[in-house]
């Protein structure tokens, strides 16, 4: 009888840890320099199962001083029912030591911990998806050095992909990974030499996520001369940077258009989504647009056909209708410099509502829910116009409205 009194006690002890760790991981496991590993806690060899872990950046491939960036951390078994994890930003020189600053996005499923001037983020209870099979994903925002001579930072991640029997661990699965980046170069055009009007598709969107549908883009260019035409596109990431795109070779391509004939180029990379902007030369007489297409289970397949904006413009105005669906605002910043970009938010009867600058780095593109934006929480349940002016260099602006599944674009006026 004492026997099985003690027996249960450390079975209900054990059971307690394995719910404690649930609701997220002690601090410093991540597997980094310094650091211990899941497998402190669980009873299992680090990367012997049959999944993997990963960390990605969302829409970037370096990092520039002072632009957030999203991580994403995806943890994969094909066995595991329940999912854990834990990340941290080091100094890919001194590993030891921090680099930038971690925040939680998602207060639901994530959380901060600390230990010293260390920083690691780590899932909460319902962030473990018990009862989810195959994978699971968590995202979380990394803030870089506002100086890029502070170098590349690694991303250290541990990974638990667990049985969820909720007694013992004796199922579970412990990986880890890491990821080095570096800061950006001096923002460069890959747009090649030929000569041309440089012309912007606002959206480049490809690949798939889970909440959002399957996405492809394609470019259609005309040419109704005389001669056959070459034009050169290049493919930028929302930071500005260069974007390489598998389906197209690189970071740019030229499509050849015969004369009187046609030219294509579609996005279909099979990839976490990702999305940026193309700039296009187009040669006298060619003319051109992209289309957009979404494919979800809920909604089929849609459809959306994007101009080619011109990148001169330094101001333009465009209507909004917040009665009749959601106003989002793509802008790209088409230089080399960077440019302050005034908005200006007026009802339908003229008066001025709201306003704001935001500030783009050379090429950048930012892409939002315009009410979602604390200076324009005026504008939900109102109709009028939203105006845009670039004080020195240009802006180019294209809207989209959604409501439900359903999203169109919305067209400015450039003046």
């Amino acid at each position: 009888m004492q026997w099985n009194k003690l027996a249960l006690g450390a079975l209900l002890l054990f059971s307690a840890s394995v719910w404690a760790r649930s609701a997220g991981a002690d601090p410093a496991v991540t597997g980094a320099p310094g650091d211990g590993v899941c497998t402190d806690c669980h009873t299992s060899t680090a990367n012997a199962g049959p999944g993997k872990l990963q960390i990605s950046l969302v829409n970037a491939t370096t990092w520039t001083p002072g632009t957030p960036v999203t991580l994403r951390i995806t943890l994969s078994d094909p066995t595991a029912q329940r999912w854990g994890f834990e990340i941290t930003a080091r100094s890919a020189a001194t590993p030891s030591e921090p680099l930038g600053t971690l925040a939680v996005t998602d207060t639901a499923n994530t959380q901060l911990k600390t230990a010293g001037s260390l920083q690691f983020i780590t899932h909460r209870t319902p962030g473990t998806r018990p009862g989810t099979s195959g994978s699971s994903s968590w995202e979380v925002q990394w803030t870089p050095p506002s100086d890029a001579s502070a170098g590349a930072v690694t991303f250290y991640a541990a990974g638990n992909a667990a049985n969820n029997n909720g007694v013992d661990d004796s199922g579970d699965k412990i990986y880890t990974t890491s990821l080095t980046v570096s800061p950006a170069a001096a923002n460069p055009d890959p747009t090649p030499t030929p000569t041309g009007t440089p012309r912007i598709l606002s959206r480049l969107s490809f690949g798939s996520q889970a909440d959002a549908g399957v996405w492809t883009t394609a470019l259609y260019f005309y040419n109704p001369t005389d001669k056959a035409a070459d034009v050169p596109v290049a493919f930028f990431g929302a930071d500005g940077q260069p974007l390489s795109v598998a389906s197209a070779g690189g970071d740019h391509a030229t499509v050849s258009v015969p004369s009187k004939g046609t030219g294509y180029l579609e996005f279909n990379d099979g990839v976490s989504l990702t999305d940026g902007w193309v700039k296009a030369l187009l040669p006298d007489g060619v003319t051109g647009f992209g289309v957009v297409k979404r494919t979800t289970d809920a909604a089929g397949v849609q459809e959306i056909t994007l101009p080619l904006m011109t990148t001169t413009s330094a101001a333009a105005a465009l209507v909004y209708d917040e009665n009749q669906g959601d106003t989002w605002l793509s802008l790209i910043n088409p230089t080399a410099s960077s440019v302050d970009v005034a908005i200006n938010a007026r009802d339908d009867a003229g008066a001025s509502i709201a306003s704001a600058t935001i500030t783009l780095a050379s090429y950048q593109r930012q892409w939002f829910l315009v009410r979602d934006r604390a200076e324009f929480a005026a504008i939900a349940g109102k109709r009028g116009v939203l105006e845009f002016s670039a004080a020195s260099g240009a802006v180019s602006v294209l809207g989209q409205r959604t409501k439900g599944n359903s999203f169109a674009p919305v067209f400015p006026a450039e003046r």
